[in-house]
Order: C-alpha cells, then structure tokens, then sequence
C-alpha cells in the first residue's frame, strides 16, 4: 500500500538531528507503507544523494548546519524535482511551515506529532496530490503531441491537395486561352464548370487548415485600424460577376453616415474579416436565385457602439430547427449553406476572435439576414 507506482518507496530524510530521523524512522516501521529510508544530516548531503539517486519522497527539516530548508527546498523545485517534500517542523513554527509551502514543500509534519497515524495522513495526502499531477502532466503532454501530430498531417494534407489542384487549374486555364492551339466553345464552358469545382475543392481545403489553426489557439492576428465602408466596396465589386451571372441585385447600403460622431472605424486583421464578409455574401449569392443580396453596414455611434454589418437575401431560407447549429463546425442541416459545414463556424470564430457577435434572422421561403456586430476602433 502506498506506493509510488509498485515496488518499495525510497524515502530520504534530511535532518540534522538524530532523534528526529529515528522518530520519522519508527513511523514509518509502524505504518503499513513499505520504505527504504536514508539520510542525511545538511543541504550538501542532501543535494549529493539527490544529484546520484531518484527518491520518492522527501523530508526535509527546516533548520539544517549549512542552510535551511527553506532554500533546499527552493533549489530542488528550480531543479525540476517534482516528488513530493514534506517539511519537518517544531513546535510553534506555522509560519516557517507556510513559508516551505509557498516554496514548494508538498505539505509538513510537526514533530512533537510524529506518528503512523499522522504520518499515514499526510504521506496519504502527498501521494494522491503528486499522482494527480502526474496525471495531469501526462495528459498534457499528449495533447501538445496529438496537437503537433495534426499539425502535421494538415500541412502535409494542404500541400497534397492544393498543389495538383493549382497545377490542373493553371492548366486549364492555358487550354482555355488556345495556348495549345484552339478549343470550342462547349469544352471551354465544361472546363470552366471543372474550374470552379476545383476552386470549390481549394475552399474547403483552405477552410479545414483555418478551422484547425483556431481550434489550436494558434491563429494569429495583424491588427490594423481601417474603414469598413472601404472593405465593403472591395467586397461588392470582387463579387457582382456572381450576382450578374444570376442577374440579382447586388447592392451596398451605408447607415448613419451623416450621424454626429458615427465611426466606421475599426481595429482589425482586414484579411480574416474580408474572408467573413466574402463567405456570408458569397453563400448568400449562391444560394438566391432571384431577388436580391444587400450588404449594409450601420456606423457605431453614441447611441449603438457597435459597428453593424448585414447580410439580408431573398433566398429559400432556413429553417428554425436548423439555426442554432448553424454556426457549428461540421453541423450543416439541411440548408447546406457551406458545402464543408465549416464556413460559417470559421465565420464564428472570426467574430469571436475580434470580440465580436454574430446572429442569423431567416424564416423558410423569405429569406435570410446574418448579422455581426464588432467594437469600433
């Protein structure tokens, strides 16, 4: 019983007193933990058998010839020794205890208390706090290797996937342009029909390395103070093709431009909040086929401190069941309104990431309006 693990703990004792060793010796004799003790009378003995021999536990007594246990204490602990110390004290030397405490000691026994019964208790103690952390260290360091693992296999998985995929694409794109020698019509319709599957494809590659780079806290952020309204026009011309080949109404609307004080400015890494404006609007694009998509933006002002942004549809809509896991990594339902089930989880995050919200209005049929609200500058 009591053991570190299976086998006979090595315990070292470090008192310069040799009625104390024995009486720590004696309980032990009459516990029920089986131990091999050794001793040492300063800090230098102790520090010489540490430095030749791995112990399971420790006493240490605070007043030593060459030191005090107070520092030994700290030297093991900044030497990366993690077994358990219990500090020896005298009577009337609580604040010396809570001093070793502070420094590191797993816990302490008075000496004028010294028994199998006390000592059981405490050393009890000690080992359940030391396998718990054990435990968790463990845990931990199989988690910064599955973390890495993943890492891995997604940069290995990216480049894999994106570079035949870029090179078909590039390809095409020459047969397209009669770079070897003329096409009809029809095919370069059907390899644009490839192309666009091929980006589609790139998307969601590109969507499954940003998901797992902030599901690992390992995204990071150029900060940067611009203009909203400047990143809406970019956004409506990059994107009024798709609206034309639909022929839908594509539109900008800015609100409480000529609003005393009114901001549209904002703190922010403009590539990740391009790629949540470029995948709201772009899913709603491609799920309207009539009617219109309007992008409006809403200053922050006294009033509302929030700097609003809406994307309102005439699309099928989604239905209420759907809703609240519509912002879900891989939670789709049926409104298939990102092909991966990431898009709008990344959407999401990206709020989240800049101390944002993000919200859906939508009812089947009528449409749909997703709404984010993010701090001005």
């Amino acid at each position: 019983m009591g053991t570190l693990g299976t086998g006979i703990l090595k315990v070292l004792v470090v008192d310069d007193d040799p009625v104390d060793r024995m009486a720590v010796r004696r309980a032990f004799k009459g516990s029920d933990f089986q131990a091999e003790l050794m001793e040492a009378e300063n800090c230098a003995a102790a520090l010489s058998l540490i430095s030749t021999q791995e112990f399971n536990c420790i006493f240490v007594d605070y007043r030593l010839p060459d030191g005090n246990g107070l520092d030994l204490v700290k030297r093991l602990r900044q030497q990366g020794i993690r077994v358990p110390i219990i500090s020896l004290t005298g009577q009337s030397s609580d604040q010396i205890a809570v001093e070793l405490m502070k420094a590191g000691a797993s816990d302490y026994l008075s000496k004028s208390t010294v028994s199998p019964g006390r000592l059981r208790q405490v050393f009890q103690n000690v080992l359940r706090v030391y396998h718990a952390e054990k435990a968790a260290e463990l845990a931990n360091r199989q988690r910064e290797e599955l973390l890495q693992q993943k890492e891995e296999f997604i940069s290995r998985m990216t480049h894999d996937l994106q570079t035949p995929l870029v090179a078909a694409n590039r390809m095409l794109d020459l047969i397209r342009e009669d770079a070897f020698g003329e096409v009809p019509d029809k095919v370069k319709q059907r390899m644009g029909v490839i192309i666009r599957s091929n980006e589609d494809l790139l998307l969601m590659v590109r969507n499954i390395v940003e998901a797992y780079t902030y599901d690992a806290n390992a995204k990071h952020f150029n900060l940067i103070p611009f203009e909203m309204t400047e990143l809406v026009n970019e956004i409506i011309q990059e994107l009024s093709s798709l609206a034309r080949a639909k022929s839908l109404e594509f539109k900008s609307v800015i609100i409480d431009a000529e609003v005393p004080q009114a901001s549209f400015g904002l703190k922010g890494d403009r590539l990740e909040l391009k790629r949540l404006l470029t995948n709201l609007v772009g899913n709603s694009l491609k799920f309207t086929d009539q009617g219109s998509v309007v992008l409006k933006v809403a200053a922050a002002t006294p009033e509302t401190p929030w700097l609003t942004i809406q994307v309102q549809d005439t699309g099928s809509g989604i239905a209420p069941d759907d809703q609240p896991m519509l912002f879900e990594r891989f939670r789709r339902g049926q409104h298939k309104r990102s092909n991966s089930g990431l898009g709008l989880y990344l959407c999401r995050q990206i709020v989240e990431a800049h101390g944002g919200q993000i919200s859906v209005e939508s009812k089947l049929g009528s449409g749909s309006t997703f709404t984010v609200k993010l701090p001005p500058a």
